[in-house]
């Protein structure tokens, strides 16, 4: 019996051996007869690790450059107020204000670009009254920043 170990690179999540995408050392008897010929796992070889390893290192460091960008960005932003002029009829105002139209004001003003999954307009839908608003920014999964909307009325 052998007692040798192989390193392999998991396809998929097997309980009691590893999650998927990690490189694990099992018995060559159970990497040969079970992983392998099962497509759960393949073969790695040290410049595989290498590159595995660079990689991750790599994808750490554009998450906290990532992360670093948008704590500035809700630095920027925070407390910011953008206005529109708005035409109304009666209580509402034509068209309404979505979030494009946010996001190209903030980038006009501030020189900052987001996306349409960034912006948290209030009861989820276009703004249809003149009014104030607070608008949400959700720039990350825990980076938030707030803009007041101000919205004018011109005949």
């Amino acid at each position: 019996m052998a007692t040798d170990k192989l390193k392999v690179l998991m396809l998929q999540r097997i309980a009691g051996i590893g999650k998927q995408w990690e490189i694990v050392e099992v018995s060559y008897s159970q990497a040969k007869n079970y992983l392998i010929p099962k497509n759960l796992a393949k073969l790695v070889t040290k410049e595989q690790i290498e590159k595995l390893e660079n990689t991750k290192e790599t994808q750490l460091k554009n998450t906290r450059d990532n992360i670093y960008n948008r704590h500035k960005i809700a630095e920027a932003l925070h407390t910011k107020e953008i206005e529109f002029e708005v035409k109304w009829n009666k209580d509402k105002i034509f068209g309404g204000i979505g979030e494009a139209d946010i996001i190209n004001k903030i980038n006009k003003d501030f020189g900052i670009k987001l996306e349409k999954k960034n912006i948290i307009l209030p009861e989820k839908h276009h703004i249809k009254k003149a009014w104030i608003y607070d608008i949400k920014l959700n720039l990350w999964s825990d980076v938030y920043a707030r803009i007041t909307l101000h919205l004018k009325v011109v005949n």
